[in-house]
């Protein structure tokens, strides 16, 4: 197999070309709206983490992975070499640079998954588009992929360098070198996250049950091992010690409990992740019901397929349960999907007209859910403190202002930990913070500006129209609607909905 020939199947097909299109224009569109981070990990443990490293005013002192020497820094060494390769070109502001860092990553990430789906499903023209279509079209999966986090890193990493090996001509005499090459970079693929071992595991097991693999092992097993030896010269060169993050990591973590200690949940969670993500439910359910049962029962000699599985049984298993530990495996759910579809269509074709009605309304309601949410997705970003303050960028131009901010800034986190390579980006933006809602009684005066959060605010917007403040600025003014419809039901509100008010 060539990648040729998947240049030929697209070329041949005005259709997938069409789709293709389509979906390249909603990835463009998330990679430039997608402002900020998922999780502060994503940051703090890369970005503050490279701006020590490059002797620049840093909180990665503040972050307690820091002083543990567990985190991996490879990731750290890339966004470095990153961020001095664009103000070697001229591009300074944080903002952008991290603008064209998601365009980069998410648009590799892209042709990688639907490079993977292609190969797949080439013969079967049919389940390919709605493979495709699902993989192009849930409406989170084009989000994760713009995340230059560990999750997602390791993702690139271990699912190109399996698609490499998979596609390659194993028969001839590079077969070992195949296997060596992927073995190196399967350990920068653990070395982004260490829970890629269970996907490992997968495909070493893969190998053992593939007599014509098996011969390989050694040779990938080498390769892992030098890329063990590289990972370690990295860390020990940033944290000027040597050290074995993965030791660390286990031991901080496992051992003494600190991952558990910060919650822990049934594997149930992780079911309804899997359920959420994959268009959305109920017909998600089905589909990945099918896909896996495919999975186990008819494409074992597939390496996708235990890799896949093991990652999900491995990550069920830990104890401290996050939805984005399951990120890797995101955007090769719809490959094992794919193998399920077939079997999927010929159940539904000897259903009766009732079962059919109501699997289609299953699947409509669902389609239709997923659109509203991938529609809201596009253009509302997740991380709204950040996002908020790009737009306070933009509201004030070049202009210096002070604001004052209800018990935190748009520029730290909940836990106050500050993100100082963002506010470089906004020297016009001088925040106050006030320690209380009484506060703004004192310096209303002064304060021509205020910002705050949906919950900060919500049981004092009558006191601050009294002092003649009114909102002219909201990070979304969809969700701040939405919090005022369930604030008004009693019902929980989104977190982090931002608003800046001005002094009549």
């Amino acid at each position: 197999m060539h990648f040729s020939t998947l240049k030929a199947i697209i070329r041949d097909d005005r259709r997938l070309r069409l789709l293709l299109l389509a979906s390249l224009l909603v990835q463009v569109i998330v990679c430039l709206t997608a402002v900020g981070i998922y999780h502060p990990d994503q940051y703090f443990q890369i970005i503050e983490f490279s701006t020590y490293q490059l002797h620049q005013p840093s909180a990665a002192g503040r972050v307690w992975e820091f002083a543990a020497h567990l985190r991996p820094t490879m990731q750290v060494y890339l966004f470095s070499g990153y961020y001095c390769l664009c103000t070697a070109v001229g591009i300074h502001d944080p903002y952008l640079q991290l603008t064209l860092l998601r365009l980069i990553f998410g648009l590799a990430l892209f042709v990688l998954f639907n490079g993977i789906c292609l190969y797949y499903f080439r013969h079967d023209r049919r389940v390919l588009f709605y493979v495709l279509l699902i993989l192009n079209f849930s409406w989170i999966m084009a989000y994760t992929r713009t995340l230059f986090s560990s999750e997602m890193l390791s993702s690139f990493l271990f699912f190109g360098a399996l698609f490499w090996y998979a596609v390659t001509d194993r028969r001839d005499s590079r077969g070992w070198w195949v296997a060596l090459v992927t073995g190196f970079v399967f350990s920068f693929a653990f070395y982004a996250r260490f829970q890629t071992a269970f996907a490992m595991v997968g495909v070493f097991v893969w190998m053992l049950l593939v007599p014509a693999e098996r011969r390989l092992i050694v040779p990938l097993a080498v390769g892992f091992v030098a890329g063990v030896g590289l990972n370690t010269a990295l860390d020990a060169a940033f944290y000027h010690q040597l050290v074995f993050t993965p030791y660390n990591y286990y031991k901080e973590n496992i051992i003494e409990g600190k991952a558990a200690a910060m919650g822990t949940a049934s594997f149930l969670v992780y079911v309804g992740v899997l359920a959420a993500v994959v268009v959305a439910p109920l017909l998600s359910l089905v589909l990945l019901w099918s896909g896996f049962k495919a999975a186990l029962m008819k494409q074992l000699r597939q390496p996708f397929s235990l890799a896949v599985v093991l990652f999900i049984l491995g990550h069920c298993l830990v104890a401290h349960k996050e939805e984005r530990f399951l990120f890797p495996v995101f955007n090769v759910l719809p490959v094992v999907v794919g193998w399920g579809l077939p079997g999927l269509i010929d159940w539904w074709y000897r259903q009766r007209k009732g079962m059919r009605r109501l699997f289609n309304g299953v699947t409509v309601f669902s389609i239709a859910l997923n659109l509203f949410l991938l529609g809201v997705l596009l253009f509302t970003p997740y991380s709204q403190a950040l996002y908020f303050t790009s737009r306070l960028r933009g509201h004030f131009s070049e202009k210096p202002v002070t604001i004052y901010s209800l018990r935190r800034t748009p520029f730290e986190t909940e836990h106050h930990l500050p993100f100082l390579f963002y506010q470089r980006g906004a020297p016009n933006l001088h925040f106050r913070t006030l320690a209380s809602n009484d506060s703004v009684r004192l310096i209303s005066p002064q304060a021509e500006y205020i910002t705050a959060t949906f919950d900060q605010v919500k049981d004092q917007r009558r006191m601050l129209d009294s002092l003649g403040y009114e909102p002219v600025l909201y990070s979304s003014r969809l969700l701040w609607g939405i919090n005022e419809f369930l604030d008004a039901r009693g019902v929980n509100t989104i977190n982090d909905i931002w608003v800046l008010y001005r002094r009549r």
